[in-house]
């Protein structure tokens, strides 16, 4: 489930499945794409912060026509 946090700028994700998830973050992307476009300086970032709990927003840390991921799930074991 999306719901919109701001009108194109900012959507927060649940879902149960990864198809689920995987299809909501993609519409997420796309409409945070099209705003983007208007503004012309800001990237879009997706963020988990659980399992099945994703936020996806633009952001002016990030250059535009760039889409970034970062993980906040504490949980999740990072590798390097």
């Amino acid at each position: 489930m999306i719901t919109t946090i701001e009108a194109d700028r900012y959507f927060h994700i649940t879902g149960l499945t990864t198809t689920e998830i995987e299809d909501e973050i993609s519409t997420a992307v796309s409409l945070a794409h099209i705003h983007a476009k208007s503004d012309g300086w800001e990237g879009v970032l997706v963020t988990r912060h659980e399992p099945g709990v994703y936020t996806v927003n633009l952001s002016s840390e990030i250059p535009y026509g760039i889409t970034t991921e970062r993980n906040l799930d504490s949980r999740t074991k990072h590798f390097h």
